[in-house]
């Protein structure tokens, strides 16, 4: 098993992010199992959520995010789907918090591939979102037949936008923030990412900034000639006002590197969506898999 580095400032700031995650969870109001396994990239942890005789969708939080914020985004969807949704090891979550897995080395589809083995997972549609959309593609390219479908939302490995944008507008605020945290700096943030008025998510970003050393590192990106064998039909969501990977780029670039069939959606939203217009997606979302 590889080694790698503490994601927490101190074992009391694990145990916070642990409180957050239980009452999140709790909140979701949602029946779940959970589970721990062993993965070449350390202890995983694991929710089947929904009923488990639904067919099964499979989800990963986003970069630095964390499963049950996720989840709230696609809480419609449990009506006619149960929910997979593993903690990456090295991220917000209750899996090893050591980072050692390489999105340049593809290791994220190879830590995939191992959960989806844990829980006899054989042909699997996916739901992915932000920095796990590249995650995901990281498993497509190397297991591309054991994707049934896949819904990308504000996703990430495809194309970003523009750099000195995201600079002034994001990471400089979360600078400012981890060195000096401020009620103002905050409200910057949010109105930039978006879920301006979720107090979770708040609560969330606040904990993440003041506890957790945050992935810095961009996902990678993917071309035709990695995804040449991946074939299976792709649902693309995006919005313009996304500043880490808008629509208008995205959907370009996704034209030239997918083989199989693509629906895009554009939704007007910042990177991180509304209820209301998460409410249209699970509504697409159910409509592409059926």
């Amino acid at each position: 098993m590889k080694s790698g580095i503490f994601v927490y400032k101190n074992e009391d700031a694990l145990q916070r992010m642990h409180a957050f995650y239980d009452k999140t969870l709790a909140l979701l109001n949602v029946p779940f199992t959970e589970s721990y396994f062993e993965t070449s990239f350390g202890k995983t942890h694991s929710l089947v959520v929904g009923n488990p005789d639904k067919p099964k969708l499979f989800t990963i939080h986003g970069g630095n995010g964390i499963t049950t914020l996720n989840l709230k985004l696609f809480l419609p969807l449990l009506k006619d789907f149960c929910i997979i949704a593993p903690d990456v090891p090295g991220m917000p979550g209750k899996s090893d918090p050591y980072r050692n897995i390489s999105s340049r080395k593809d290791e994220y589809g190879c830590w995939i591939k191992e959960v989806a083995d844990f829980l006899k997972l054989e042909k699997i549609s996916f739901i992915v979102s932000s920095y796990s959309s590249a995650m995901f593609l990281s498993f497509a390219k190397t297991f591309p037949k054991k994707v049934d479908k896949a819904v990308l939302l504000v996703p990430s490995g495809i194309a970003h936008g523009p750099v000195l944008p995201m600079l002034s507008i994001i990471v400089v605020p979360f600078m400012k923030y981890y060195s000096n945290p401020k009620s103002e700096t905050m409200d910057q943030i949010m109105e930039a990412m978006g879920g301006k008025d979720d107090e979770s998510w708040r609560e969330f970003f606040d904990l993440m900034m003041s506890s957790y050393k945050m992935e810095m590192r961009s996902p990678k990106e993917y071309n035709k000639k990695e995804l040449k064998d991946f074939d299976s039909p792709v649902l693309l969501i995006a919005s313009n006002k996304d500043i880490f990977f808008p629509a208008n780029r995205v959907f370009e670039k996704a034209e030239k590197i997918f083989t199989g069939p693509i629906k895009q959606m554009k939704i007007d939203s910042k990177h991180l969506p509304s209820q209301e217009v998460m409410k249209d997606v699970c509504n697409a979302i159910t409509e592409f898999l059926k």
